[in-house]
């Protein structure tokens, strides 16, 4: 059965789902909604993004009953945000400028449950958040990323009748605009209304916030060896941008010479026994326990040379209150080492490490010019790839440094498009 999209203001011509650029659900015995899935939430209730314009045009029932149901829920968030600030300023006194951001949130916090006590609490999110039962989902459309990013890109602008528009013709308008699509699929939590959050949740973003106000905690390395970044490790990173192609190159046989070029304090330290995939975690967690933290970041590089590109991953861990360190968020950057990166090679190339490391391959005739061009290649992706990953990860870290009742953390992607 070929499913249609509703008409909404304008008298668009109904839209096969196929080509949309946002999700469709259809709800049993309710109405079809246009929006973005955003997964099922802890309790199993299927969430739903929707706009708030189209959604009091389209189905004025459903917008009023949930513009209630989002009042009372703003409420009974912010009761339980006002105790946790509370519990966390006893536990964390006199900590500087974490000390300062709790105390204003509390006071924030308080003149918003006033506000909405005395009927004045005006919600400024343009969109709602609908949840239902699995079950109670006849279908659900859940378009490709791409066209995900095409309708986010267009609610942030925002375009006319995004819901009732092909994605088509809103790539047309973005592009008219010189607007690109919006890639971070997290980009949407912000325009969520405030929503009670779990209480696993809340530790991730404490953590989070801890880890930008109290004290920071970076780990890097290569597989599954990974390090503290301190300010030795960090003089030394240039140097080890390259260092692993080095070894591809000699299969190790230099690195005694590379450890006197390279400081030794920046080595990765070999993990210990992890689940899994992931025996970096063992050690990375323990080394944060120590640092008496409850969260760090993780980059992790993977230099490929036979298929000529790098990956750098990048993660947030977690300590939860079994006493487990779980990944809550997490991004990977790819890069093709055959394109050229003028700049980022010329700047790693007067690194006085790099000229070290560098020499060394000379000295031994590795293969002269054409293998220190390859490996400045390799270093030059490893450090575009790292500069774009720390830009995602600001990103998703600042989101949750605006307020405590900000968006809620990011739920499991949804199922792929059907």
């Amino acid at each position: 059965m070929l499913f249609m999209a509703g008409q909404g203001a304008g008298a668009d011509k109904p839209v096969p789902a196929a080509e949309l650029a946002v999700d469709v659900i259809s709800v049993k015995g309710g109405p079809r909604l246009l929006g973005a899935v955003l997964g099922r939430e802890e309790n199993g209730q299927l969430a739903v993004a929707v706009r708030r314009e189209w959604l009091a045009q389209t189905h004025p029932q459903l917008y009023d009953a949930s513009q209630r149901d989002t009042l009372v829920q703003c409420e009974a968030a912010l009761q339980t945000l006002r105790g946790r600030i509370a519990d966390w300023r006893k536990a964390r006194p006199a900590e500087g400028e974490l000390a300062a951001f709790l105390k204003q949130e509390a006071d924030r916090v308080e003149q918003d449950l006033q506000r909405l006590q005395a009927g004045r609490y005006q919600e400024p999110a343009p969109f709602l958040l609908l949840d239902f039962p699995q079950s109670r989902a006849e279908r659900v459309v859940v378009q490709t990323a791409a066209r995900r990013a095409v309708a986010l890109a267009a609610w942030q602008v925002p375009l006319e009748r995004v819901e009732t528009r092909t994605a088509a013709s809103l790539t047309q308008e973005l592009k008219q605009r010189q607007l690109a699509p919006v890639t971070d699929p997290d980009e949407l939590l912000l325009m969520l209304p405030v929503r009670p959050e779990s209480e696993s949740a809340w530790v991730a973003r404490r953590a989070l916030v801890e880890y930008q106000l109290r004290k920071p905690f970076d780990l890097q390395g290569t597989g599954d060896l990974v390090f503290p970044v301190g300010e030795q490790a960090a003089g030394a990173q240039a140097g080890r941008l390259i260092e692993g192609v080095v070894k591809n190159l000699t299969g190790g046989g230099l690195q005694g010479l590379l450890d006197q070029a390279l400081d030794p304090s920046a080595r990765p330290q070999a993990a210990g026994g992890g689940a899994g995939g992931e025996k970096w975690l063992a050690s990375a967690s323990q080394a944060a326990a120590a640092a008496d933290v409850s969260g760090f970041r993780v980059t992790r590089v993977d230099q490929n040379l036979e298929a000529q590109q790098v990956s750098v991953e990048t993660r947030f861990v977690v300590r939860f209150s079994d006493g487990a360190w779980r990944t809550v968020w997490s991004h990977t950057e790819k890069g093709d080492t055959t394109k050229v990166r003028g700049d980022l090679e010329q700047q790693i190339q007067q690194d006085p490490q790099v000229r070290q490391v560098l020499e060394i391959v000379k000295a031994v005739g590795l293969g002269g010019d054409e293998q220190v061009k390859l490996a400045l290649r390799f270093g030059a992706a490893t450090m575009d790839c790292q500069k774009q990953a720390d830009n995602r990860f600001f990103r998703f870290r600042d989101r949750y440094l605006q307020s405590l009742d900000g968006p809620v953390f990011p739920m499991a992607p949804p199922a792929k498009a059907k």
